[in-house]
């Protein structure tokens, strides 16, 4: 078995590359921009902005290219865009993992398009990458705890564990950081886990490697030569997997024939079980079916726990959830509602 790659902590000094590798930042949000890359600086860190950060049009090759030279730049100790976009897919042809690989690991932060990145270079390279919030909602002022849990996981050194619970409350309404830059998170609206197809009462525990992200592409990456889960299983995590995913804007019937594809693929003989983060996306005119019927009708039979409605993804807050680390998740469940949940995070 091999050996997940942990990044180095950050210490103060070190560099962080602020790359848009996905979807750069327009002029409108460039205010917000400055108020987060100024956060980064009064905690000690060299910001290093990248050209394709403060605009839209950069080609597939330039921001591969881009991603390329901080990823193999041993001067940089973590990778932090400033948030997801559409697109990341298509820079996957043009880094050589190869040389990424022979390459000082460092840190790829965030959540959406990110993901995309992340699994990949988890999955093909073996370094540990962190799903979490995006630089652009890390406002120097956010009293979040998932949000300050950001900065104390990229500073543990290998070896050490963390311990989080799930949020009391969530954001009911998506920030426009164009019209409110110096806005911060208004967590407002109760929160509850829940678990899919568990009904009764009872103490579970779940364990294994952590992995996951955005539905929207790992969904489909899965059957590319660029993720194969079957193969990180068998080189990383013989004991199994816990995998985590987010909806950002499929549609209920795409959210159910996208789990089905995991089905199809042997996915869930890999997994010991399964979390799913709030949707953005519940239900649609157009569709007979909502979010949570889409979950049921392709989970209910699963015989690992399934556990909804977590703190992943676009409607915050974050979890902080290292793919390749290993987790350990437990709670008890009452008539399906997720109570006194622990998340412990071994990053070993």
């Amino acid at each position: 078995m091999e050996k997940v790659i942990f990044p180095t902590a950050l210490q103060s000094g070190d560099k962080i590359a602020i790359c848009a590798f996905s979807s750069g930042v327009e002029s409108p949000f460039h205010k917000r921009l400055d108020i987060v890359l100024n956060g980064l600086t009064l905690r000690g860190y060299e910001v290093i902005e990248g050209e394709c950060l403060r605009q839209k049009n950069c080609s597939a090759k330039q921001r591969a290219d881009e991603l390329m030279t901080f990823l193999t730049d041993d001067s940089i100790a973590a990778i932090m865009p400033p948030w997801g976009g559409e697109l990341a897919m298509e820079i996957l042809p043009h880094l050589d993992f190869n040389v990424i690989k022979k390459s000082r690991p460092k840190w790829l932060v965030g959540f959406s398009d990110i993901s995309t990145l992340a699994c990949v270079i988890t999955a093909k390279c073996g370094w540990a990458t962190l799903h979490c919030t995006n630089l652009m909602q890390l406002h120097p002022d956010e009293q979040d705890t998932h949000c300050l849990q950001v900065f104390k996981t990229l500073e543990l050194e290998a070896g050490n564990e963390f311990t989080q619970t799930p949020a009391a409350f969530y954001q009911g309404d998506a920030i426009n950081y164009a019209q409110s830059p110096d806005a911060l998170f208004s967590l407002l609206k109760p929160s509850q886990w829940r678990c899919l197809n568990v009904k009764d009462n009872r103490d579970v525990e779940l364990s294994g490697r952590l992995f996951g992200g955005c539905l929207d592409t790992l969904g489909l990456l899965l059957t590319s030569p660029f993720l194969s889960l079957h193969e990180f299983k068998k080189q990383f995590a013989p004991h199994g997997l816990v995998l985590y995913l987010e909806n950002a804007e499929l549609q209920p019937a795409a959210v159910l024939r996208f789990i089905i594809s995991l089905k199809l693929n042997d996915i869930f003989g890999l997994i010991n079980g399964l979390i799913i983060g709030r949707s953005a996306v519940i239900s649609t005119k157009e569709q007979d079916i909502d979010y949570y019927q889409a979950l049921e009708l392709a989970l209910s039979d699963r015989l690992f726990p399934v556990i909804i409605d977590a703190d992943i993804g676009h409607v915050a807050p974050n979890l902080c959830l290292v793919n390749g680390a290993k987790v350990k998740i437990s709670a008890r469940l009452e008539n399906t509602l997720v109570k006194n949940a622990k998340i412990i995070t071994y990053l070993e």
